[in-house]
Order: structure tokens, then C-alpha cells, then sequence
């Protein structure tokens, strides 16, 4: 079977696979706390392992996986690895004019790792200007947490959560020698004491009168433990049912995808 991953195709290989449908999908991850049961790696290995699935898809193109992404506020705990803001647009972008020189017209970074964002949108928006490259987003866990209140999931928490349920369940299927199950526990984000906010997540939301705005703090002010749910009812079966499901969503949305004209 031919391969679609590109470290492993040659150069003629790939020069004769690039036409205007096709869609290099660049997988990009982080190395950060994650619980004191998950690997400092999580969103590099569902990334990477979500997209080489991708391989044999139609028109699809996968790059090697960008490991570490800005993860500088979880920089306390010991084992982040972080890319500084500009360091990482300035990887992403070489990266992808790389593909564009060679003729790669659409480009879908496949992003597991929420703090990646800001880098991928600056990218994307310099080449749209400047390569008119078609450029996408797949944020993996902004997909888990609306795959995670579909009841049919059976994710107890109904939503997605910093090294919850979700995410437990996902890393049990796709890499389980790396989840250490006695530590298993639950905890919440701290809030400020003797205030009105309630903080959400590690990023900072806080909720205010209904209203989900940012406070920005030292992540220890958050957590102790880097767990922002309850992964308890976490299980392989779960993450597999998810895993399964972010692939066929990956592989719709890029046929979508490939309609959008070029210019």
C-alpha cells in the first residue's frame, strides 16, 4: 500500500501525489502537564496518532508531527516543554511554505493543544494573504468536548475537561501503557477566594454573571495537580468510541475541504 505520510514517501512519490485537492495536514501537539496520571505528552500522541489514521484518505497528505507547541504558562511543573510565541509561528509558517513552494495549495494543521491556536491563526492568515493557500483548523478537543455531551458517548462529565474523563479515556485507547490508573482523581480549578469568579479551565475563562471572560494567572494559583475534571469514569472502550469518531469527522471535514475554490 502507498503511504500518504510524508517522512515516509520519496521526493518523486510525493511531487506526483500534489493536485489541487490535495490537503497537507499538519499535526501539531504540546509537552505539558497533563495530571499526575497521563503522560506530558497526551496532545502529541492523540494528534499524531488521530492524523496517521488520516493515511490513505483521498487526497490526503500527512506531515510529521510538530511535537511541542506554547505551553509556557504550564512552565511551574516540572517536564513542559514550550516554544516561545514566536518561535512556534515562525516554525509553523517555514513549515508550511515548505509544502506551498512544492505545490500544496491546502493546508489543515490538525492542532490537539488549545494554546497553539494564536500561532496557527497568525500563520494562516499571512498565507491566505500573501500564498492564496486554503487554510484550516481542526481543534481535536474543542471536537471531544462537543462529541463529549452527545449521551450516546457516555462521557459522565458531558463535556471536555484538562485530563477529565475525556481525555483519560482517549489516551487509555491510543497509548495505555503511559496512564498511571491508582492516580486517578478528582479536582476542580481553584477560583479566587472571596470573589464572584469562577475560573473554568488553566487558560483562565472565568465565568462573571454569566459571562465566560479571562483572568489570567500562575497556573499553581488554578491547580496542584494539573487534573481540571473527573476522570474517573475514564475506559479504553470510551476512547476508542471517541478516537473512531474524530477520524470520520477529520476525514468529512476534508473532503469539505477540498471543495472550497482556489484562487
Amino acid at each position: 500500500m502507498k503511504t500518504a505520510m510524508i517522512a515516509r514517501m520519496t521526493w518523486e512519490a510525493f511531487r506526483d501525489a500534489i493536485d489541487a485537492e490535495t490537503v497537507a495536514v499538519i499535526p501539531i501537539g504540546s509537552v505539558e502537564l497533563e495530571g499526575p496520571h497521563l503522560p506530558l505528552g497526551v496532545d502529541t500522541i492523540t494528534a499524531e496518532a488521530v492524523a496517521r489514521g488520516l493515511n490513505g484518505a483521498p487526497g490526503v497528505l500527512v506531515g510529521p508531527t510538530l511535537p511541542i507547541g506554547y505551553s509556557k504558562w504550564f512552565m511551574p511543573f516540572a517536564g513542559t516543554i514550550s516554544l516561545e510565541m514566536e518561535t512556534l509561528i515562525r516554525v509553523l509558517d517555514e513549515y508550511a511554505r515548505s509544502l506551498i513552494a512544492h505545490g500544496v495549495k491546502r493546508l489543515l494543521f490538525f492542532n490537539a493543544h488549545r494554546g497553539n491556536n494564536a500561532a496557527i491563526e497568525a500563520v494562516a492568515r499571512t498565507l491566505i494573504a500573501e500564498k492564496k493557500a486554503q487554510v484550516a483548523m481542526i481543534n481535536v478537543w474543542k471536537l471531544v468536548n462537543d462529541l463529549a455531551a452527545a449521551p450516546e458517548n457516555q462521557i459522565d462529565e458531558g463535556r471536555f475537561s484538562h485530563a477529565g474523563e475525556a481525555m483519560t479515556s482517549v489516551i487509555m485507547a491510543l497509548a495505555p501503557e503511559t496512564v498511571v490508573t491508582e492516580k486517578i482523581t478528582v479536582d476542580k480549578p481553584k477560583s479566587p477566594g472571596g470573589s464572584a469568579f469562577k475560573v473554568k479551565n488553566s487558560l483562565g475563562d472565568t465565568e462573571f454573571q454569566g459571562s465566560i471572560q479571562t483572568i489570567f494567572q500562575d497556573l499553581r494559583q488554578i491547580t496542584e495537580t494539573g487534573t481540571m475534571g473527573d476522570p474517573s469514569g475514564a475506559s479504553p472502550e470510551k476512547g476508542r468510541h471517541l478516537t473512531e469518531q474524530i477520524a470520520d469527522y477529520t476525514r468529512a471535514f476534508i473532503r469539505e475541504f477540498q471543495k472550497l475554490p482556489l484562487d
